[in-house]
């Protein structure tokens, strides 16, 4: 074989087994990276996951607060409306003269205005421990107003005098405010 054919062929030889080491270093490098594309991916993934699930989570608290709150200022003003049967009974009864007969049905119906007025009493007490329970954050001046005048409405409740409809309506105030702030809130934290 002649030097020249022999030195091709070592030429070829060498450049071949260059080129497949480079093909072997490529395809190694390529699958690392591939490999960790795939690893940061999954836990960009996880990550998404997680703040949909804490923004899912966050929204469903608000939605239960909202409810809460909702079910309270409404059992309040159905409260107010059962004090106010109480004291027209007892304004009809200061008023007229009347039998037997009628002194039974008002009775009744005094009886049953007093037992609904417990229970919206025991109500109401029940759903603001439960919204107190809810709102647990001690540096947010929000929950804190909230909670300052649902604390002067259990100081209000009165099974003679109702509560006090002014308070209530501040109440829906602050409680209306409370919800903006914290869905503002909660969109910054989800974009």
């Amino acid at each position: 074989m002649s030097p020249t054919a022999y030195s091709g062929l070592v030429a070829a030889l060498i450049s071949g087994c260059v080129s497949l080491i480079g093909y072997i270093a490529t395809t190694i490098v390529q699958k690392n990276t591939a490999d960790k594309t795939v690893k940061t991916q999954k836990e960009i993934a996880q990550m998404q996951k997680d703040e949909k699930l804490f923004y899912e989570s966050q929204l469903e608290w608000a939605n239960e607060t909202r409810k809460l709150i909702a079910k309270f200022i409404s059992d309040s003003f159905r409260f107010n409306i059962v004090v106010e049967n109480m004291e027209s009974i007892r304004n009809d009864v200061s008023k007229s003269k009347f039998n037997q007969i009628d002194a039974a049905d008002i009775t009744k119906k005094l009886s049953d205005n007093l037992h609904r007025s417990g229970e919206l009493l025991s109500l109401l007490n029940e759903e603001a421990t439960m919204i107190r329970l809810y709102l647990f954050h001690k540096d947010d001046d929000h929950e804190k107003e909230v909670l300052n005048i649902l604390d002067k409405l259990e100081n209000d409740m009165n099974g003679q005098l109702g509560i006090d409809k002014k308070l209530l309506n501040e109440f829906v105030d602050v409680a209306r405010d409370y919800f903006n702030y914290q869905m503002k809130d909660l969109k910054t934290k989800s974009a």
